[in-house]
């Protein structure tokens, strides 16, 4: 799977806030703590055998080293929130955008009397099976299909159940089965194909919503011009 512009997991709320980590491998010693006790260690010296100035200055340089791994901590974190922000940004550019995407969700309005289910097969399917399901997983409907091409097509649902009657309005998702000549097996992949709708950055990272359906930023295969997306066949 491809991420969008490349760019992937910048994002993360959680990976950017280390203000409060401890620094310098150690999971007790900060700055202050170092400082402490290097100020009491020379308050309480044995006046009769002062520290050694080897070991004095070799405690200073520890100091020094852990106090330019705080402040590269803090630049870092700096550079991780600006990409962050930018991430963000170009990801709400993309809400508009027609995309392709790997998916087998969708959302029915309980009217419409075509729905458009895509797929990419591996190979050519002679026969199989397009499957229906609610938000519970309960077979909502079922048909055979035949003679679907290789690589990318759509099947349609009209939207009723195995009764004949109009679905309910909601979230459903689809499977699609299917054999080659030989009765072999082949890979039939669900693809999502729509227009990004929402942006939604409540869980840490960009996911955007392509046809009421929630994704990955990493679930997307490639960006359509709208209106010239290749759907191949339908049946």
């Amino acid at each position: 799977m491809s991420s969008i512009l490349g760019i992937s997991g910048v994002s993360d709320a959680t990976a950017l806030s280390r203000e409060n980590e401890p620094v310098a491998g150690s999971s007790e010693m900060n700055r202050d703590t170092f400082l402490m006790l290097l100020t009491t260690q020379l308050q309480n010296q044995d006046p009769t055998a002062p520290m050694d100035n080897q070991e004095f200055v070799a405690q200073l340089a520890q100091f020094t080293t852990l106090e330019q791994q705080v402040t590269m901590n803090s630049t870092m974190e700096s550079v991780y929130m600006g990409i962050a922000s930018m991430n963000n940004a170009t990801m709400a550019a993309l809400v508009g955008t027609d995309v392709v995407a790997v998916g087998n969700g969708f959302e029915y309005d309980g009217e419409s009397e075509s729905v458009d289910l895509h797929y990419k097969a591996d190979n050519d399917v002679s026969s199989g099976t397009l499957t229906v399901y609610d938000e519970e997983g309960r077979v909502v409907y079922s048909r055979e299909i035949s003679g679907l091409d290789k690589g990318e097509g759509s099947l349609t649902w009209d939207g009723t159940d195995s009764s004949g009657d109009r679905a309910e309005a909601g979230n459903y998702t689809f499977e699609i089965t299917g054999t080659d000549s030989q009765e072999k097996n082949v890979a039939v992949h669900e693809l999502i194909v729509g227009t990004i709708t929402e942006m939604d950055y409540s869980s840490g990272g960009p996911r955007p919503t392509v046809e009421g359906y929630p994704m990955d930023i990493g679930d997307i295969l490639r960006l359509t011009v709208p209106g010239n997306s290749d759907d191949g066949q339908s049946g």
